[in-house]
């Protein structure tokens, strides 16, 4: 009997660290190089952001104003609003946004509105790279590695 519950207990453990989000620890250089698959890249500010009550409590949905775009034809001062990406985590945490504060977001358009994806790696500003994130995609941008 004890053999079988160390047995249960090893593989719930092994489960729970196997299925368990773990949040991006970003670095100098911008995790996201390919911009050709996002629509959109811009500098806005979460107006209003709707997170799960549940798991994670990963975003749902989000309303921003563009205060910079990079890539795309969004203007400033334009409200826009969308949702989170719906796809397999593959071990990263889902995206949390701060009501109030700007972001540096790369979305995709549909015709369901705005995505944004867990992947694109969201970033607040005052991050230590920030500015940094935005000199390296204005630079991808500039040499047309993006299409």
């Amino acid at each position: 009997m004890k053999k079988a519950l160390t047995i249960v207990c090893i593989a719930l453990t092994t489960f729970i660290v196997t299925v368990a989000c773990k949040s991006a620890v970003l670095g100098p250089k911008y995790p996201v190089d390919d911009l050709s698959e996002y629509d959109v890249v811009v500098i806005a500010t979460v107006d209003h952001a709707v997170h799960s009550t549940e798991g994670y409590q990963g975003l749902e949905t989000f309303d921003l104003t563009i205060g910079r775009c990079l890539k795309g034809d969004l203007r400033v001062g334009e409200k826009i609003s969308g949702k989170a990406k719906v796809e397999e985590a593959r071990a990263v945490c889902p995206v949390r946004l701060s009501e109030g504060e700007d972001h540096l977001l790369l979305l995709t358009r549909s015709v369901q509105g705005y995505r944004l994806s867990r992947f694109s790696f969201p970033v607040k500003k005052g991050y230590v790279y920030f500015d940094d994130y935005i000199l390296q995609i204005e630079k991808i941008l500039s040499s047309g590695k993006d299409q």
